[in-house]
């Protein structure tokens, strides 16, 4: 039996209030999680104008192939 099985199997037994607790204990976690992250959320529409604004950039030459800027990054870096 998987752990999703075991806790579903689990969760279908206990009472209301408990469960609740669990799903706050739950809430709890997640959040932490999220707060962990040293990066902003991005929405959808912030993908899609990154994305605009990526295609433009490569568009107009302002881009390097990847073999040169992992070059560089090496040189910089001493990796």
């Amino acid at each position: 039996m998987s752990t999703l099985e075991n806790t579903i199997s689990i969760l279908e037994v206990l009472p209301e209030t408990d469960l609740i607790k669990i799903q706050d204990l739950a809430k709890k976690l997640f959040q932490q999680r999220r707060s962990e992250c040293p990066f902003p959320l991005k929405s959808r529409e912030d993908f899609y104008r990154d994305l605009e604004i990526s295609r433009k950039q490569a568009a107009e030459g302002k881009c390097t192939e990847m073999e040169q800027a992992i070059e560089e990054i090496r040189e910089k870096y001493g990796l």
